[in-house]
């Protein structure tokens, strides 16, 4: 996609997205600027990809919270391990504020592929949540590269490709339960309880970083 049709889809969901998710009671009303948020949106510095998010679930890494913005009958058919499900028409509700703007937890959002995500982020950046990622081509990206890893495709495969490809296919293993033949899959650690949010994030002063 060229850079200025990114800047007019970009500039339509910023304008689109406020008209339809900005109530006038949300406690959260100072709205970002939307040149800052088209600035951050062109910058793609929001985005996390599938092989980070693979390691921080293998390694169990509890700063870690997942929010799947799907719907709830696609949630129960499929998601993340310890993902938590907040609807994207339901990420302004009050109830969802200590989950998602706080300072304990690293927050990944994703969907089916990273446009839903992208919509999520973008309507709580406007209300200036922070702290917020989204994981880079969603599920889509993580059946690619996750749980059906291709070997690399080249004869003449650098050190770092060969790397990763060593690495997803280890993370299909963990997540799929298959091994290679002669092996059995070691028992996956548990997930750590995560503590109840009650955090806001501090005050922010100035432009966002």
């Amino acid at each position: 996609m060229k850079k200025t049709d990114k800047i007019i889809i970009a500039l339509l969901l910023i304008g689109g997205i406020a008209a339809i998710f900005y109530p006038d009671t949300h406690p959260y009303r100072r709205v970002v600027d939307r040149h800052e948020l088209l600035h951050e949106l062109m910058s793609e510095g929001r985005y996390v990809s599938t092989d980070r998010v693979a390691e921080a679930l293998m390694q169990n890494d509890p700063s870690l919270f997942l929010v799947d913005v799907r719907s709830p009958e696609q949630y129960k058919a499929f998601t993340l391990p310890g993902a938590t499900n907040i609807p994207f028409d339901s990420i302004l509700s009050p109830k969802y504020v200590d989950i998602l703007d706080q300072d304990v937890y690293n927050v990944v959002l994703f969907s089916n592929g990273s446009r839903l995500a992208d919509q999520a982020w973008l309507v709580l950046r406007s209300y200036d949540y922070h702290g917020l990622k989204v994981m880079k081509g969603g599920l889509n990206e993580w059946y690619r590269t996750i749980l059906h890893p291709a070997p690399p495709a080249s004869t003449e495969v650098t050190k770092e490709e060969y790397d990763r490809y060593l690495f997803r296919k280890g993370a299909m293993y963990f997540f799929t339960g298959i091994r290679p033949a002669g092996t059995s899959a070691a028992p996956k650690p548990a997930a750590a309880p995560k503590p109840a949010v009650k955090h806001k994030k501090k005050e922010v002063t100035g432009g966002c970083g």
